[in-house]
């Protein structure tokens, strides 16, 4: 999760691919630019044609990062989109159900 000052609110990171861009290859842009580290892909899904989710680790620090990395569990109530929106997604990247899944 990061902090998003435009938005003044939590979310994870994320954003558009440009043209010539794979899925995979916005991501690692994404969350460098966003997050200020690579990423290691662990697994990924597509939720919808327009919509691919990422699960990845942490990789190592590079220059920049627009947002302030936290761990989930750290994170305030107050995200940027409601909490419940997250469950599944983290679920999932956890390899674990959730109750929407069943």
């Amino acid at each position: 999760m990061v902090f998003n000052p435009k938005r003044n609110g939590w979310e994870m990171p994320g954003g558009k691919v440009e043209e010539g861009e794979s899925d995979l290859e916005a991501a690692r842009r994404e969350f460098r630019e966003e997050v200020g580290h690579d990423m290691i892909e662990i697994s990924s899904r597509e939720e919808s044609p327009d919509v691919t989710v990422f699960a990845a680790c942490l990789g190592p620090r590079v220059d920049g990062g627009e947002m302030t990395w936290r761990r989930f569990q750290d994170l305030p109530e107050s995200l940027s989109f409601p909490m419940v929106e997250y469950l599944p997604l983290i679920a999932w990247a956890r390899g674990e159900k959730h109750a929407s899944d069943r």
